[in-house]
């Protein structure tokens, strides 16, 4: 029988295993296999800056505002006090959303995992606890993250006196922290349920859908959050908590356990924070169940290889086409295909497909939304109808094609970027491609991703409410509009897709962003405008010329990037560092980024014969 003694030396050898998987898990959260090296954790930090930094200057706004409420206006106070507590309740949990999704493929046991793992002498429930471990403190980091400084900042400049803010501040970081618990371990059990109720196969097909809904989700929340606010302080002070906007809406239920700890008569918000107590537990329960009752399930479904898909005879027919009519060169179809394929089966790249699609969605949803709320059924006016002077006619119908090429066409040009496999990259750097087929390559694999589906959402859109003559022309001037994005996304462009070193940083989005928000409604609203103009002024005839203009521009930009491959004497297939004096800041994770993928590009390279 084995001594007291030796089960504790067993117990601490088994505690110190746990700790170690724990901190590696953690770090595994920041340099995921489905992500470039460098890239996962400056997408974790900027994703929840972008969304928590209004929460953290806003309380400056608060310091006059509530005094002049309180000396002016004291039947409103509490109102206020709701919708400025709903809007950190969003925030918080739409930043945690936002986490969540970037860290989509790390949360569950991956290959790496199963590999580097499983031949070690640790047990399964000490892997199990450490991974478990490493979930939480993942999802503990970013709470106290989120909401440790708004906690206190919030109620100093909003309590009357002293003596409230303590409770205040305590109802504050409760209540948003069950709101980030709620949605996080909602995502986490949601992609578990996945992975272990079907097959290997099934849920590599489904884990994208899945993805793509959760970015949907926290985008309409944090789209719509006013409206959001608007309708549930109105259901709060209807009362009644048979209303749907109370017995069906997270953010009213956690208003409610907000509203209880910090102190209010109402006694509807007891109820509502009950509701919010049960949605805060229940998810996080679920991921420990799944952990701990499907573990080992997990690790086998991460080692596991579906079996080989056959295509249908409509994909072979779409193929043959396609290599007949558009792809024809060999070195062409090979690059072309290598590409399709690593979107379609590679975790990395259909993962972030499925981001991209998922904003599109997101954003057709809300510019559609906006204008049924704002003018009903007269959305679905034609734009040749004449339209009284009350607003902006609708537009939304019209916008959809082109916020679906924005989203396709910005998400391919960064995917291109990032490399599927970087020690397979010798079977493109021995063959003999050169620089004008690569390009011609990644030009028209662009062309045949974006291209076909705007114009059949164009097409189906415009035609089947307003006719075949507006419905061809909306379709011919958004596909010419399409062709024009991916000229310029392409412009600086060079290489063969899936086969360089990825460098972020080089959009500069953090900086830059009012600059590309103003170039995405000039590319979408103002160009929907112009073509409602031409649209009465000349007819769909008049919007197919102006596509032609568009074309023309496009095909400039063409001969302008294949004038500068000239100068392109091979193929790159190594990164291209950026000057160091632009990674100052905020930029410094950045700069350990492009130096590890410069590193790992050299010991990739083929050794010189």
């Amino acid at each position: 029988m084995r001594s007291r003694t030796d089960w504790s030396a067993a117990l601490a050898t088994e505690i110190d295993q746990i700790r170690a998987i724990a901190g590696a898990t953690f770090d595994g959260f920041l340099q995921s296999d489905l992500m470039p090296q460098g890239m996962q954790a400056p997408a974790l930090i900027w994703a929840a800056a972008f969304l928590v930094g209004p929460a953290l200057f806003f309380p400056t706004t608060f310091l006059a505002k509530y005094p002049l409420i309180r000396r002016f206006h004291p039947e409103q106070l509490e109102h206020v006090f709701w919708d400025d507590r709903l809007l950190f309740l969003m925030m918080s949990a739409g930043a945690m959303g936002a986490v969540s999704v970037v860290a989509w493929d790390t949360l569950f046991p991956a290959r790496r995992d199963a590999f580097v793992l499983t031949p070690l002498p640790v047990s399964l429930p000490a892997q199990m606890l450490g991974r478990l471990g490493g979930l939480l403190l993942l999802c503990v980091a970013f709470v106290v993250a989120l909401n440790a400084i708004p906690s206190a900042t919030f109620p100093a400049t909003a309590c009357a006196t002293f003596l409230q803010m303590p409770r205040a501040g305590i109802g504050h970081f409760v209540s948003t922290a069950a709101a980030d618990l709620f949605v996080f371990f909602s995502v986490t059990s949601l992609q578990g349920l996945v992975i272990l109720s079907v097959g290997r196969r099934a849920s590599a097909r489904l884990s994208p859908i899945v993805q793509a809904a959760a970015v949907i989700g926290v985008l309409l929340g944090l789209l719509f959050i006013n409206p959001i606010r608007a309708a549930t302080t109105a259901a709060v002070l209807r009362g009644q908590l048979s209303d749907p906007l109370l017995g069906w809406n997270p953010a009213a239920w956690f208003l409610g356990l907000y509203e209880l700890i910090a102190g209010t008569p109402r006694p509807l918000m007891t109820a509502l924070a009950e509701r919010a107590t049960v949605a805060a537990l229940t998810p996080v329960a679920i991921t420990v169940s799944i952990y701990v009752f499907g573990y080992q399930r997990l690790l086998k479904r991460a080692v596991e290889t579906p079996p080989r898909s056959t295509r249908s005879w409509l994909g072979r027919a779409a193929s043959a086409t396609v290599r007949t009519v558009f792809v024809r060169r060999p070195q062409e179809q090979a690059v072309v295909a290598f590409l399709l394929r690593a979107i379609s089966r590679s975790s990395r790249h259909s993962m972030l497909m499925a981001i991209y699609v998922g904003v599109g969605i997101a954003l057709v949803a809300t510019f559609g939304l906006s204008e049924y709320i704002r003018l009903g059924p007269a959305v679905l006016t034609s734009p040749l109808a004449p339209w009284p002077g009350r607003g902006a006619p609708p537009m939304a119908i019209l916008v959809m094609p082109l916020v679906v090429s924005a989203a396709l066409a910005c998400g391919l040009r960064i995917l291109i970027a990032i490399p599927a496999e970087m020690n397979a990259r010798w079977v493109f750097q021995t063959a003999a491609i050169t620089t004008w087929q690569a390009d011609s390559a990644a030009h028209k694999a662009m062309l045949l991703i974006v291209v076909p589906p705007v114009m059949l959402v164009a097409a189906l859109s415009a035609g089947g409410l307003w006719g075949a003559a507006i419905g061809g022309a909306h379709a011919v001037y958004c596909g010419a509009l399409a062709i024009l994005l991916c000229e310029i996304a392409l412009l600086t462009y060079r290489g063969i897709p899936l086969t360089r070193p990825y460098v972020p940083g080089g959009s500069r989005f953090h900086f830059l962003w009012a600059v590309y928000l103003s170039a995405f409604l000039t590319y979408t609203y103002s160009a929907v405008g112009l073509e409602v103009t031409v649209l009465r002024w000349a007819g769909a005839t008049g919007v197919v010329r102006a596509a032609a203009v568009v074309g023309g521009f496009a095909l400039a930009l063409w001969a302008a990037r294949k004038y500068r491959l000239r100068d392109v004497d091979a193929v790159p297939f190594e990164a291209d560092l950026l000057d160091d004096e632009t990674f100052k800041g905020f930029n410094l994770s950045e700069i350990h980024a492009a130096q590890a993928v410069a590193a790992q590009g050299r010991s990739n390279r083929i050794p010189s014969a």
